[in-house]
């Protein structure tokens, strides 16, 4: 998706209640390296978890921290310049 990622202050909990129209973004806070992340990806055992505790187990595909933080949100289109 093309735009800015605007969050939300908002977390549904559990993985399994996130809406289809919000996007997830997995974001290493020892980095900054920000990437989105799909929760049908997530192994079965972890698909109902809270939040919290997927963010426990993410680790930085960067820099290989165990610092990963999720975000909810959607995408906004950027203005065009004319």
């Amino acid at each position: 998706m093309t735009g800015r990622f605007q969050a939300m202050d908002w977390s549904p909990g559990y993985t399994n209640v996130t809406p289809a129209h919000v996007t997830v973004m997995a974001e290493c806070t020892a980095c900054g390296q920000r990437r989105e992340f799909f929760t049908q990806s997530l192994p079965a055992s972890l698909r109902h978890a809270l939040v919290q505790d997927v963010e426990k187990r993410l680790k930085c595909a960067s820099c290989g921290a165990k610092a990963g933080k999720l975000s909810f949100g959607y995408h906004v289109a950027e203005k065009e310049t004319k």
